[in-house]
């Protein structure tokens, strides 16, 4: 049903970052976004990408909420040309139904937009062809042709290319970080460093083991920081790094774009947006974006009532997420250091890295048999749900933003493994700032070990520091529900974005009626 002239809601095109080959991490909190953009009153359409939505089929209940498997196999119809995946422009849409946890449902419509990706595409990093670039941009078109023309375009901070896009459709490009603020300062500030010759850091220059440090303090608005918070993937290589470059494009869009919305809270990181304040960047905290979707089926997975027979706050809780992969020692290590600190555990792990009739050769022998009732593992667990229960005293994390978030939502402190990009600064965060969680001990080489495993279980769930994370994690587990709810302060922000781009649909709507 076409939108009348006259109507003024607001209407919006979300673009996450959906590489083939990436985390699910993106596209989640695109969709949380979608999802409270709805809940304020927005018309909101989400882009997949063919091969992406490919893949989100064949993960099964590794989809990201709220999109179900059987919005995908039962509520797809094709709109462009003859809608058949491979064909140019061929554009379908999935209606998924959402509530907002008051018993109001709204839409969000999910367009799945021909990429022309090959499989030696598939495995690069932020790569864009002009496939993409073009059958975006006709989807703007229909949608206008439609009578439902857009206000504005959000796109992941991580999908530069979209900037000429919406440059070419006339329409506003509004980025959406979906990590912390303080990862968007660090990232976009890295020109600089090369400039300066700070970086590449040489091996020689790098701090041996309790020395201090290298600070940086080049980032106006920011007290000195220490260079580890930035990614090894960016301290040692040079300016024409391929990460550099990147990051060095998504930089160039800070300046043309509308605003930020941010995936934090401004109460977590007064600092950070003070900076993007003094630096005149119209950045926003609007987390933590809630999940107001129904309790998640959990028929292929028997975790929650294992979980209802777990005491209070006995269970470690054990995930990193859906690109992190250890090796077989490093899962070896993880599995003995689990069984030692005789805590019950529940552990993901997930199909992709090892499946289920590998693990008797990929555990320690006897580990299954010799855990059998104290610990579960699941190659698939509701995460959202599992934070929730009564039964669940920490989570062993990669530090995931997304996982940080839904943590600190539920009050659960963190037994903190990063691994890449941000998890380095979302660890500072949780163990050195915050003092909501403890980091795992580690080899010098970086290699999971037992008896660290061991200790941080132990600490987290028994000892006298994991009682006061917990207690800071509840801390700001308040802040979180009090932010996101009227009258918070991330909640506001979302008004205010709403507000704003009614104005200028208003305007449109003006100057299309003078017409």
């Amino acid at each position: 049903m076409a939108s009348s002239s006259r109507d003024c809601t607001p209407h919006a095109l979300v673009v996450p970052y959906s590489a083939p080959h990436g985390s699910t991490g993106h596209v989640v909190g695109s969709m949380l976004l979608a999802q409270s953009l709805a809940d304020h009153g927005f018309k909101v359409n989400f882009v997949l990408f063919s091969t992406y939505y490919a893949k989100l089929k064949e993960m099964g209940t590794l989809l990201p909420l709220p999109i179900s498997e059987a919005s995908f196999q039962s509520s797809m119809r094709s709109v462009h040309g003859d809608g058949s995946p491979g064909s140019v422009g061929g554009t379908m849409y999935i209606s998924t139904n959402c509530s907002d946890g008051h018993g109001n449902r709204r839409n969000v419509y999910i367009h799945v937009v021909e990429d022309n990706l090959t499989p030696h595409d598939i495995h690069k990093f932020f790569y864009v062809n002009p496939t993409m670039k073009e059958n975006l941009y006709q989807l703007i078109v229909e949608l206008q042709e439609q009578g439902f023309p857009l206000t504005c375009l959000v796109s992941d901070s991580f999908v530069p290319w979209t900037l000429p896009v919406a440059q070419r459709a006339g329409i506003p490009r509004v980025e959406f970080w979906t990590t912390n603020a303080m990862a968007h300062l660090l990232y976009c500030n890295i020109a600089p460093l090369y400039t300066d010759g700070v970086f590449p850091i040489k091996e020689s220059q790098t701090p041996g083991k309790g020395e201090p440090p290298l600070m940086l303090s080049h980032i106006q608005g920011l007290p000195p920081f220490s260079a580890e918070l930035i990614p090894g993937d960016l301290r040692f290589v040079d300016s024409s790094d391929y990460f550099v470059q990147f990051f060095i494009q998504v930089a160039s869009c800070v300046k043309y774009g509308e605003r930020i919305l941010v995936h934090s809270m401004s109460e977590l990181e007064p600092t950070a947006f003070e900076s993007f304040k003094i630096q005149g960047i119209p950045a926003y905290a609007i987390g933590p974006l809630p999940c107001h979707t129904k309790k998640q089926e959990t028929t292929q997975t028997d975790c929650m009532p294992w979980l209802d027979l777990q005491a209070e706050l006995s269970v470690i809780y054990v995930a990193f997420g859906s690109f992190a992969r250890f090796s077989v020692k490093d899962m070896q290590e993880l599995a003995m250091g689990l069984e030692a600190s005789e805590s019950p555990f529940l552990w993901v792990i997930l199909e992709d890295a090892y499946r289920r009739e590998e693990l008797p050769q990929v555990l320690p022998d006897g580990f299954l048999e010799r855990t059998r009732g104290k610990g579960l593992i699941v190659s698939w667990a509701p995460q959202v749900e599992v934070l929730a229960h009564k039964a669940v005293g920490g989570f062993l994390s990669h530090c995931g933003w997304n996982s940080t978030l839904e943590s600190m939502w539920e009050g659960i402190p963190m037994l903190c493994c990063p691994h890449y990009a941000e998890q380095r600064l979302n660890c500072h965060y949780i163990c050195d700032l915050w003092r909501a969680g403890l980091e795992l001990g580690r080899a010098d080489t970086g290699q999971i070990e037992r008896s660290f495993v061991k200790l941080g279980v132990k600490a987290l769930l028994q000892e006298e520091e994991g009682i006061k994370a917990r207690s800071k994690a509840q801390e700001i587990m308040q802040l979180a529900r009090k932010t996101s709810q009227q009258g918070g302060h991330s909640f506001t922000n979302l008004q205010k974005f709403y507000d704003d781009m009614r104005v200028l649909c208003s305007k449109h709507s003006a100057n299309s009626a003078s017409k």
